[in-house]
């Protein structure tokens, strides 16, 4: 109720401002396009949760004025949200207003595919292309009815959100998008290599075989094999082009991943160019890697080429107070307890076993109804982008119907993709558990011989811990998901009869008729049931996300032990880079035995 008075506030002062350009006062496109900007957060925010964690908006912000920085266009406010769906997609709604979905983030594997991502977003702005969209599709027309004051529902609020998530830009905006995402993310400092991989995923792995969350942004965007192709004709991604690739292993140097950074300065193009400072970066990327004789052979290239740099003398003075490369050593102490640990994790191995085993077994028996839900949900996503290709010639009444029919469906499919990422997570995060638990052993099995280091002991108790937790937690969700099932068919089934009537009144075009109370009722019908089930899935999915957690935190820790004190700098480096906090921070908590799972958790929260 509070977000829906909220979304209402909103959009009167949103329709107020747009009625002054509506009626010739002298305002400009960016006027319009703010009022219009307004409007949709109010709707998009009244249609779907926004992720209030500070940690992923502070991360998502920076990521995304740190690319906007880089545009031509920065003279109006950015903001970067996240909104609560497990919908994979990102959209840019007009003047500066741009959200990436739960879905996204969790289908992501980097840092640089979310900054591809966001940047292709940002260029959608620079080129104004929600905008030019918003006038050629059936939103336009309920924009309309706001400004004259025929309509200020909050159904009418949420109908223009969920418009924005299928809004269709031409094939020539997305790939002008496209070209000025890769270009963005490219001066930012982010890999353009890298953050292709997430269009390699979507038309190698997800397009086989669709399941139903990715429907949305296939349907919105060009075909990923033709997108894929174009980009890697462009300057950036030219592998012969050694000050670009030389770039990219600046960025990720600047984000403690000096491993990537070497790769990439070592390739031909860059180490045949001979060029001074090429050199100082791969030395620079040696020396976070904790190698002072690959690094100062470097450093030394660097200064025959240049003859005199004070950066590259300065480098070389630092490689003489590099603390020596070896494990600490676990005392008496520490070999005791990690012999005490043992019968704890071979008890856990148990429980793994008997856990995964479950799993694996309902997985495969819900897997036929799942394809078969997947399958409903294609049908009805079909028929709602077929609906929106032939409604401009409709009345006003029956395009309201057919927008409040769509916020209907929307609840019911959203359960749906729910019910598939649950189903993926219980399957992997068995798997991972039990695979974790067999890490943690050996690991102990070194310390208990002496090797490793001192605090090790400590972070490798936790992450049993943390295991067991992971178990417990799974078992929970378990219990959870298969009542859930049925529930989400009958949501499924009121959505298929809600699109069939859109379909019957927006062919007849007469809302007057009894097709209209049809409509109307059964779309409350489907917006109940849709609602119940959707709350079912998530209880299951908050349990699943809680056990992969655990898994999360004991696999951070497990990367911590046996670590190199030149490891631990370039893992203290990378957290503090994601987390944003200094370095010193994530070093203090682990000299006082934190894992680097406990730290990240303790950092986060």
């Amino acid at each position: 109720m509070l977000r829906q008075t909220r979304a209402r506030r909103l959009l009167v002062a949103a329709a107020a401002a747009l009625a002054l350009v509506w009626l010739g006062a002298g305002c400009g496109e960016d006027d319009v396009e703010e009022s219009l900007g307004d409007m949709s957060v109010a709707s998009i925010e009244a249609a779907y949760a926004v992720d209030r964690d500070p940690l992923i908006n502070d991360w998502l912000n920076t990521t995304g004025q740190t690319i906007v920085s880089h545009s031509k266009r920065q003279h109006i406010p950015y903001e970067f949200k996240v909104i609560e769906t497990e919908l994979v997609n990102a959209f840019a709604a007009p003047y500066g207003h741009i959200y990436v979905t739960s879905g996204f983030l969790d289908f992501t594997e980097t840092e640089d595919e979310v900054a591809t991502v966001v940047a292709h977003e940002v260029g959608h702005v620079v080129h104004r292309h929600s905008i030019h969209s918003f006038k050629k599709s059936l939103l336009w027309g309920l924009v309309t009815q706001i400004i004259s004051g025929k309509s200020e529902t909050a159904g009418d609020i949420v109908g223009i959100g969920l418009g924005l998530l299928s809004l269709q830009y031409s094939r020539d905006n997305e790939y002008e998008a496209d070209d000025a995402g890769t270009r963005l993310a490219y001066r930012a400092g982010y890999d353009p290599h890298v953050g292709l991989n997430f269009f390699h995923r979507l038309a190698t792995d997800i397009e086989g075989r669709r399941p139903s969350r990715w429907e949305v942004y296939f349907m919105t965007h060009p075909p990923t094999d033709a997108r894929i192709k174009r980009q890697l004709g462009n300057d950036e991604l030219d592998e012969s082009n050694a000050e670009a690739i030389a770039r990219i292993a600046r960025g990720y140097l600047l984000r403690g991943q000096p491993a990537r950074a070497a790769r990439l300065l070592e390739a031909p193009a860059v180490s045949s160019a001979r060029i001074p400072e090429f050199e100082a970066l791969l030395g620079d990327a040696w020396y976070m890697r904790g190698n002072p004789e690959q690094a100062s052979g470097h450093y030394q290239a660097a200064l025959s080429m240049q003859g005199d740099s004070r950066y590259v003398g300065t480098r070389l003075a630092a490689l003489q107070q590099m603390p020596p490369n070896d494990l600490a050593g676990v005392g008496a102490a520490g070999q005791a307890a990690a012999a005490a640990l043992m019968p704890q994790v071979a008890e856990a191995r148990t429980l793994a076993d008997r856990t995964a085993s479950g799993t694996q077994r309902y997985v495969a028996s819900s897997t036929p109804q799942l394809s078969s839900l997947g399958s409903t949900v294609k049908g009805i996503n079909d028929q709602l982008y077929r609906l929106a290709e032939t409604e401009a010639n409709v009345s006003d009444t029956t395009k309201n119907l057919i927008i409040h029919g769509n916020a209907a469906v929307s609840k019911a499919t959203e359960s749906v993709y729910v019910l598939e990422r649950v189903n993926e997570e219980l399957a992997q995060c068995g798997s991972d558990i039990k695979s974790l638990l067999g890490e943690c052993e050996v690991a102990l099995a070194a310390a208990q011989q002496g090797r490793g280091n001192p605090e090790d002991v400590a972070a490798l108790g936790a992450s049993v811990d943390e295991l067991k937790l992971g178990l417990v937690t799974l078992d929970g969700a378990m219990q959870q998901v298969p009542g859930t099932i049925s529930t989400v068919q009958s949501a499924q089934s009121a959505a298929e009869e809600v699109t069939s009537l859109m379909d019957l009144i927006a062919r007849r075009d007469d809302p007057k008729s009894m097709l209209g109370d049809q409509l109307r009722s059964a779309s409350a019908h489907a917006q109940r049931v849709g609602t119940e089930a959707l709350a079912a899935v998530n209880r299951a999915r908050e349990q699943s996300v809680e056990a992969r957690g655990h898994a999360l935190v004991a696999r951070l820790n497990l990367l911590g032990t046996a670590a190199t004190p030149s490891l631990q700098a370039t893992y203290d480096r990378q957290l503090s880079y994601l987390l944003l906090v200094p370095e010193a921070q994530v070093r203090s908590m682990r000299a006082a035995g934190a894992g680097y799972g406990e730290a990240a958790m303790a950092i986060a929260a």
